[in-house]
């Protein structure tokens, strides 16, 4: 995939993150920078919103996060993530 890719936090997401501690916050930002770096993985499974759009989910450590790549805007639209 080309470089240039940006992650996008939605309004549920970025609630998340901001509840975080610091060390935290850090760690949710370099998870998602590295996620920019290939946009189109596949997530450890699959959904699909009310739109259509097919949403990856991918498990990391204790959280999971709900993306899907925006190619036409070169975005990374990460639209959950919750602790399990």
């Amino acid at each position: 995939m080309p470089d240039g890719y940006t992650y996008v936090l939605s309004e549920a997401a970025s609630e998340f993150a901001f509840r975080l501690p610091p060390a935290e916050q850090k760690r949710l930002a370099y998870a998602c920078r590295q996620l920019t770096r290939n946009p189109s993985r596949e997530g450890d499974y699959a959904t699909t919103d009310t739109a259509g759009r097919r949403l990856q989910n991918l498990l990391l450590d204790d959280w999971v996060l709900t993306y899907w790549a925006d190619h036409a805007v070169r975005e990374l639209r990460i639209i959950e993530v919750v602790q399990v």
